[in-house]
């Protein structure tokens, strides 16, 4: 199989120093296990996309973590990565956060003006309960990115948890395409209410489904990147690797056409090509064979899926015209809350709520419109340009140290390339959907970014040099 379990050795120790290392090394194997599992179980009930889905998943990451911490405050242990190795991303994190707070807790009466309307909140959020329930989301990310980023550190165990997220996502095409061709195109089972026809796996919107599906496809394409990059060093190719790397890649592919989500495969497609280009950027001079053969079964691949999978995708392009229009009246109205409230924004979560105010044709007045179809129209409108524009700005420097990390490094190179991969697909999609609003993909996100980041600090230093 294409998973290294090679971090996962655990040596006999000589001292106190490394009996006590190996055993926060030992907890820190059975928490990558968890995140794996959580992982592979958080999209299962409709993306996690109801309140109390994402309870539990708060609950259980909010354990997870004192548990955790508990546990290296009993083993004085350090934390492998310390808020203090990156001070930047907690305090803008901790900033907004704290807004979100001061947004629903503050007892400020707000008036909210519409055309020809008006409504007065006893808070700054016109519903402030949704906006606490967006607060405990954002601390939910926070925690897991914590998390993840402690297991990861190790970049064995890093490696190997990339591996075995790709392999969640390729399980989760495999259902996709079976409950849409075998079990009677159903959604758990049950009966679809949306989208019948096309591929939505465990989602009720497909194209939040294609989100997930274009991640897997960028991972796959940085671990296919990661095999040749490991056959170029040691000048022996692992053929079995690359086919079960290829297996995998088409079921993606396959579940990804079959959502008919056209931006969807655009920006799995994109962010596949980001990551390609950088490997044939950093391997192409010393391996050109190898790049050019990597280069060409990928293209052959999407050509023969396009060919045998995509014409539903295809024939939907025809309609792109017509959804534009609907999509720039939309986007018109919402720029408009944007301008009434440029730096209070109206409230985490609250769009549902505020978005009645300015409803005006020619945006449906038969349709319930309670998200933005713009993952930046909807941090701006909630909690202003300045404050909505602070997970943009995390994510950003998250993917400029992903860069530096590609120039810099001879060797693991590959995993923040990966990372670069994925912020470049869920950008290009959030410009005109909600993926990462679905809290699946929301974690899945958080994951892979801490995944890249990882080693960067002290710890993850030092243990290069080891």
């Amino acid at each position: 199989m294409a998973i290294d379990v090679s971090g996962f050795e655990i040596t006999r120790a000589s001292s106190g120093g490394n009996r006590r290392s190996q055993g926060q090394a030992r907890l820190n194997h059975i928490l990558a296990m968890g995140v794996i599992a959580f992982l592979f179980l958080a999209p299962i009930p409709l993306g996690a996309n109801r309140p109390i889905f994402s309870a539990i998943n708060a609950a259980l990451i909010g354990g997870g973590g004192v548990a955790y911490g508990v546990l290296m405050l009993w083993r004085r242990e350090n934390f492998r990565v310390a808020l203090s190795d990156i001070p930047v991303l907690t305090g803008l994190w901790a900033l907004l956060c704290l807004y979100a707070v001061v947004q629903f807790i503050v007892p400020v009466s707000t008036v909210f003006v519409a055309p020809g309307t008006q409504v007065v909140s006893s808070t700054l959020s016109i519903a402030p309960g949704s906006t606490l329930h967006s607060l405990i989301q954002f601390l939910t990310l926070a925690v897991f990115f914590f998390l993840v980023l402690q297991v990861s550190a190790n970049r064995e165990r890093a490696r190997f948890i990339a591996a075995a997220l790709f392999w969640v996502i390729v399980a989760h095409a495999i259902y996709g395409l079976l409950a849409l061709t075998q079990f009677g195109d159903t959604l758990l089972f049950l009966e679809k209410w949306a989208y019948l026809g096309s591929a939505t796996g465990t989602f009720v919107n497909r194209n939040s489904y294609a989100t997930f599906m274009a991640f897997g496809l960028v991972l796959g394409t940085a671990l296919a990147a990661q095999t040749v990059e490991k056959a170029a060093n040691s000048r022996q190719i692992p053929i079995a690797n690359i086919m079960f790397l290829l297996v995998g890649l088409s079921f993606l592919i396959i579940a990804l056409y079959s959502t008919q989500s056209r931006m969807g495969l655009a920006a799995g497609l994109a962010g596949s090509v980001v990551v390609a280009i950088g490997f044939v950027i950093k391997l192409g001079r010393r391996q050109p064979r190898l790049s050019v053969l990597m280069v060409v079964l990928g293209v052959g691949l999407a050509i023969a899926m396009t060919v045998l999978f995509g014409s539903g995708t295809l024939d939907r392009l025809g309609s792109v015209e017509q959804s534009f229009d609907v999509r720039l009246a939309l986007y018109s109205q919402v720029i408009e809350m944007i301008a009434s409230r440029p730096l209070l924004g109206f409230g985490g979560g609250s769009f549902e709520a505020a978005f009645p105010l300015f409803h005006a044709l020619p945006v449906s007045p038969d349709l319930v419109w309670n998200k933005t179809h713009s993952t930046y129209l909807a941090l701006w409108v909630e909690y202003g340009v300045i404050f909505g524009s602070i997970p943009l700005l995390v994510v950003l420097g998250i993917g400029l140290r992903c860069i530096q990390l590609v120039i810099r490094r001879k060797s693991d190179w590959v995993l923040p390339l990966a990372s670069l991969g994925i912020i470049v697909t869920a950008a290009l999609h959030s410009l005109v959907d909600f993926s990462l609003e679905m809290e699946a993909n929301a974690l899945f996100f958080t994951a892979l970014l801490a995944l890249g980041l990882a080693g960067v600090t002290q710890y993850g230093r030092r243990q290069k040099r080891q």
